[in-house]
């Protein structure tokens, strides 16, 4: 019998849920006078027995196989005509042929299954040790008539798998869209209202400083206190117009960028002097563990975005009770990466943790920024299939781990 892995399982199993083929096979039976009927799968190197019908103990179950080279199957396979043979020992063509030597055949038929779309995928045939009389217009053109019925059945399988699949595909897609509109509809419900928070201090600063110069005796105490809130207002405004624009570039980035082999210490590296400042200022300490630091699947630019996200998050969110300690860890482990960034910061309260991947979410709020780091962070890594999953203490510190 074939292994369940075998790649030719599946044509097996699709013949099997033909109902109408063990009756077919025993009308060729009783149709031929003959002993032994199957539908076979024959390929370049594989003659396979799909279903049997065997009155004679020829010993071949349904699953079972011969060795190709010794069957007709194989020459008809090459040039697709029918091979009908009444009697071996008086056919001029088949006497001395190995075939019917090696089974101890007398009569032997066989019809070619070609599908609709020219694909060649095996024979329906019945042997016997005795003569038979099967070479007519009656017989060959049952067996034809059947042959044409297998091939219609399996092409039929065949466009309901792939409607099955399409569908399943759709599906997803359907999924996709409608988390992509309910993102958009916060996108737009958020966007809105961060945008206009920092227009309507501008225009309230702009009254104020107006006033402040309209007056005869100059405040400048008061211009400089009013110029720094509108310096503020107009920081924050251009913060959330930088991240609303890597919101709506982010798809369209990961689609055009492609993937290629990187090394996570060179990657870190790249981040530490891109954030040096911060680093600086904060004291934090940052060590990588990794005995291969090879990284496969994601492209530069997204995967130095990734990590410069969940460092600077650890260093953002520190505790004000001791210096951030940062740990860059790769594992791999059956043919995954695991890659976890671990801190020693303020944590997640208890309950919130898969809340941090949701746009404009944010739990710490003296700390500059928009909220929408880690929603990036995560659709990066949904972009080449992965996972994201989230650790944590609250005052212990947080881990993120990737999993692709």
């Amino acid at each position: 019998m074939i292994e369940t892995q075998d790649e030719l399982l599946r044509d097996l199993e699709a013949i099997r849920q033909i109902p109408i083929v063990p009756t077919m096979l025993e009308v060729i039976c009783q149709t031929t006078g003959m002993g032994f009927a199957a539908v076979a799968r024959v390929t370049e190197d594989r003659w396979l027995a799909c279903s049997v019908r065997d009155e004679v103990n020829f010993g071949l179950e349904a699953g079972g196989e011969l060795q190709l080279e010794t069957t007709l199957c194989n020459e008809i396979r090459d040039h697709r005509n029918p091979i009908v043979i009444d009697n071996v020992a008086e056919d001029a063509q088949y006497c001395g042929h190995h075939t019917p030597r090696i089974y101890g055949l007398q009569s032997y038929i066989s019809i070619p299954i070609i599908l609709k779309n020219g694909d060649f995928f095996g024979t329906l045939c019945a042997i016997d040790s005795k003569p038979a009389s099967v070479n007519n217009p009656k017989v060959i053109n049952t067996f034809k008539m059947f042959a044409e019925l297998l091939a219609f059945h399996l092409q039929s399988m065949d466009l309901l798998e792939r409607s099955h699949q399409i569908n399943a595909v759709l599906q997803q897609e359907n999924k996709g869209l409608a988390s992509a509109n309910f993102d958009l509809d916060n996108f737009v419900y958020t966007a809105s209202h961060d945008l206009k928070s920092p227009v309507a201090n501008i225009a309230g600063l702009i009254e104020e400083l107006s006033d402040s110069v309209s007056r005869e005796t100059l405040d400048r105490a008061e211009i400089k206190k009013i110029t720094d809130l509108m310096k503020s207002s107009l920081k924050r405004f251009s913060i959330t117009i930088r991240d609303l624009t890597t919101l709506v570039e982010i798809d369209k980035v990961s689609a055009e960028e492609k993937s290629e082999e990187l090394d996570l210490q060179e990657i870190v590296e790249v981040v530490k002097q891109d954030l040096q400042s911060l680093i600086l200022k904060s004291g934090a300490q940052l060590d990588v563990s990794a005995a291969d630091s090879k990284i496969v699947g994601f492209s530069r630019k997204n995967f130095k975005s990734i990590l410069s996200n969940l460092i600077s998050n650890a260093i953002k969110y520190r505790s004000p009770e001791r210096a951030p300690k940062i740990t860059i860890k790769l594992e791999k482990l059956d043919g995954k990466s695991y890659l976890s960034v671990q801190d020693n910061g303020l944590g997640i309260p208890a309950g919130k943790e898969n809340s941090v991947f949701k746009m404009f979410r944010r739990f710490h709020n003296h700390v500059e920024g928009s909220g929408i780091g880690l929603y990036i962070v995560k659709r990066m890594v949904d972009n080449v299939q992965g996972e994201i999953m989230v650790n944590s203490v609250l005052h212990e510190g947080t881990t993120f781990t990737i999993i692709f």
